[in-house]
C-alpha cells in the first residue's frame, strides 16, 4: 500500500503487527459468541414460544370448523398445545387475532428502535459499555414481562426487551469484528451466525421441555446476566480507544493481545504506531465529518442510487417480512413444532456456508435473484397442494425459508458493495429500516391463515408472490463481485455498470437477450470498465 502513512492509514495495520488473531483474541471470540448471540437468540426466536399461536380447534356444539381456523358460526374455542403463550393466555384468537398480531409487532418496533439507538450508543460510550447495560436492562425487561399480568404492560415490556436485544446483538457484533485482524473478520462473521443457529436451536429444547410460557420467559431472563462473569476480563474495543484518543488504554489492551506471542512485542514501537494511527485520524476529522452528515436525501437525487436504493429497500423488507414470518407460521405446520423450528435452523448451518462459496464464485446478483425466485416459486406451489395434505404444505414452507435465509446474508454484502463509501452507513441504515418494516408486517400476514372464508395457506401465497417479485428487481442492479467499491456518487454516476453472469469469479455475458442480463445493463453503454474482484477484508472493513 502507498501514501504518506502506509504505517497508520489504517488501524488493521496496527493490530496486525500485534495480533491479528492470537490466543486472547480467539478465548475473547468464543466466550462473548456464547454470553451475547444465545441469550439474544433466546430472546428473538423464543417469541414463536412467547407471543405465537397454539393450535386450536372449535368446540361449539355442531358446529363443523377445522383445527386453527375461525369460523363465523363458532363461538367457543380450546387451545391443544402443546405449549401455551401469550395468545391462549389472553385468547388472542379470531375477533381478537389482530391484537396478538399487534403483541409481536411491537417486538419487531422494539427491534427496530434497537438498532438505531444502540450503534450510536456503543460508537459515542464504546462496545463493551453497550454490551453489559444492554445486557442488565435486557434481563430486567424480559423478567418483567415473564411476571406482569396485563397484557398492555407485556407488550410495552416487549418493546424494551426487543431493543435491548438487538442492541446486546449489535454491540457484540462490532465488538468482535474489531477484535480481529482483517484476514480473520470473513469467518468471524460467519461463525457468529453460527452461534445464532445454535441458540435457535436451544430455544427449540427448551420449549419443548418448558411448555409453560411464563416460565420459558423468566428462564430466558437470565442468560444475558452470565456476560458479567467475564466483566474483568473483557477490554474494551482496542480500536474504539484508539479512535477516541485513550492510547494508554489501547496500548495495554493490544499488548495483552500479544502476551501469548513467541516473539515480544516492542512497547515503544507500539506506543509510537499508536500515536501516528490517532494523529492521522485527528486531520481526517474533516472528511469523517462531511461523511458523517451526508443528507439522507442524496440516496434518491442520483438516479442510480435512487434505482439502488428503491429495490434494495424492497429487497430488505420482503426477506425480512418471509423470515419472521415463516418464524410465526412454524406453529400452523404439520408435525411438532419444536421439530420444526429446530430444523429450520439447523438447515441454516449448510445454507451459511454454501451461499458463501457460491457468492465468491458465481457473483452476487444472479445468485441472490435465483434463490429468491425459487424460493418464492416453492411457496406458491402450495395452490396445487390441498390443504389437507399439511405435509407437503410443510415441505414447501421449509425451501421457502431455507431460501429467505440464505437471502438474508447475500443481500448485505450485497447492499454494502452498492453504495458508495460516503453514503454506505446511510444507505445500510435505509435498508435495515425496511427489513424492520416487513417483520412488524409479518404478523398481520400470518394472522390471515385463521381468519373465516380464507385459505390457511394465503400467508405462503403472500410471501411467494413478493418473494418472486423482489427475486425479479433484482436483475435490475449490477454485479458487484467484478468491480471496485465506489467511494463517492459521483463514481456511482459515471463507472460503467457491469450486469452479466459471472462464473467461477469471472465475468461472462448472459445468453439472455433481455436488457437488465445484458453487459450493457438498462441504462448505460457496454461495460468495459475495469473489474477487480474486492479482498473479503475489503469488504469487511466498511461494514463496520
Amino acid at each position: 500500500m502507498s501514501g504518506e502513512r502506509p504505517s497508520i492509514s489504517n488501524f488493521d495495520d496496527v493490530l496486525t503487527s500485534v495480533s491479528s488473531f492470537g490466543y486472547w483474541q480467539k478465548i475473547i471470540y468464543v466466550a462473548t459468541c456464547c454470553l451475547v448471540i444465545i441469550p439474544s437468540t433466546l430472546q428473538v426466536i423464543g417469541l414463536v414460544f412467547f407471543a405465537g399461536t397454539p393450535r386450536f380447534h372449535c368446540v361449539t356444539p355442531n358446529v363443523t370448523c377445522a383445527d386453527s381456523k375461525c369460523c363465523t358460526n363458532c363461538t367457543d374455542y380450546v387451545f391443544d398445545g402443546p405449549f401455551t403463550s401469550s395468545v391462549s393466555e389472553w385468547n388472542l384468537i379470531c375477533d381478537k387475532a389482530y391484537v396478538g398480531a399487534n403483541v409481536q409487532a411491537v417486538f419487531s418496533a422494539g427491534m427496530l428502535v434497537g438498532s438505531l439507538v444502540f450503534g450510536v450508543t456503543s460508537d459515542f460510550f464504546g462496545r463493551r459499555f453497550c454490551i453489559y447495560i444492554c445486557a442488565a436492562l435486557l434481563a430486567i425487561s424480559s423478567l418483567g414481562s415473564g411476571v406482569v399480568d396485563c397484557l398492555s404492560f407485556f407488550a410495552f415490556l416487549r418493546f424494551f426487551a426487543a431493543a435491548f436485544a438487538v442492541g446486546f446483538f449489535v454491540a457484540h457484533y462490532i465488538y468482535v469484528l474489531e477484535l480481529v485482524g482483517p484476514r480473520h473478520r470473513t469467518l468471524s462473521d460467519k461463525v457468529q451466525s453460527l452461534f445464532w443457529c445454535i441458540g435457535a436451536g436451544l430455544i427449540a429444547l427448551l420449549g419443548y421441555l418448558i411448555p409453560h410460557w411464563r416460565t420459558l420467559l423468566i428462564i430466558c431472563s437470565f442468560p444475558p446476566l452470565l456476560i458479567f462473569l467475564i466483566c474483568t476480563i473483557l477490554p474494551e474495543s482496542a480500536r474504539w480507544l484508539a479512535a477516541k484518543g485513550h492510547l494508554t488504554q489501547a496500548h495495554d489492551v493490544l499488548m495483552k493481545f500479544a502476551s501469548k506471542k513467541s516473539s515480544p512485542v516492542d512497547s515503544d514501537a507500539l506506543k509510537h504506531k499508536l500515536t501516528e494511527y490517532h494523529q492521522g485520524e485527528v486531520e481526517s476529522k474533516t472528511i469523517a465529518y462531511l461523511t458523517k452528515n451526508q443528507s439522507y436525501l442524496e440516496l434518491i437525487r442520483s438516479p442510480r442510487l435512487r434505482k439502488r436504493t428503491i429495490i434494495l429497500s424492497f429487497n430488505w423488507m420482503v426477506i425480512s417480512m418471509v423470515y419472521y414470518g415463516f418464524l410465526l407460521y412454524v406453529t400452523r405446520l404439520a408435525g411438532s413444532p419444536y421439530l420444526n423450528l429446530f430444523l429450520m435452523y439447523l438447515s441454516d448451518v449448510p445454507t451459511h456456508l454454501i451461499n458463501w462459496v457460491i457468492v465468491q464464485k458465481f457473483g452476487r446478483r444472479v445468485p441472490h435473484s435465483a434463490i429468491m425466485v425459487t424460493g418464492g416459486l416453492f411457496c406458491l406451489f402450495v395452490l396445487a397442494v390441498p390443504e389437507e395434505q399439511k405435509g407437503a404444505v410443510t415441505a414447501l414452507a421449509f425451501i421457502g425459508r431455507f431460501m429467505a435465509s440464505g437471502s438474508f446474508s447475500n443481500i448485505y454484502l450485497f447492499s454494502t458493495e452498492l453504495y458508495p463509501t460516503i453514503l454506505r452507513n446511510q444507505g445500510i441504515g435505509v435498508c435495515s429500516t425496511s427489513a424492520r418494516v416487513g417483520s412488524i408486517i409479518a404478523p398481520y400476514i400470518v394472522m390471515l391463515a385463521q381468519l373465516p372464508g380464507l385459505s390457511a395457506t394465503l400467508p405462503m401465497v403472500i410471501f411467494g408472490s413478493l418473494t418472486v417479485a423482489a427475486g425479479l428487481l433484482s436483475l435490475l442492479l449490477p454485479e458487484t463481485l467484478m468491480s471496485n467499491m465506489a467511494q463517492t456518487v459521483e463514481e456511482i454516476d459515471k463507472d460503467k455498470e457491469f450486469y452479466g453472469m459471472v462464473y467461477m469469479g469471472k465475468p461472462r455475458p448472459c445468453p439472455l437477450p433481455c436488457p437488465c442480463c445484458s453487459s450493457e445493463g438498462p441504462d448505460n453503454e457496454a461495460s468495459s470498465a475495469p473489474l477487480k474482484v474486492p479482498m473479503d477484508n475489503e469488504n469487511d472493513q466498511e461494514n463496520i
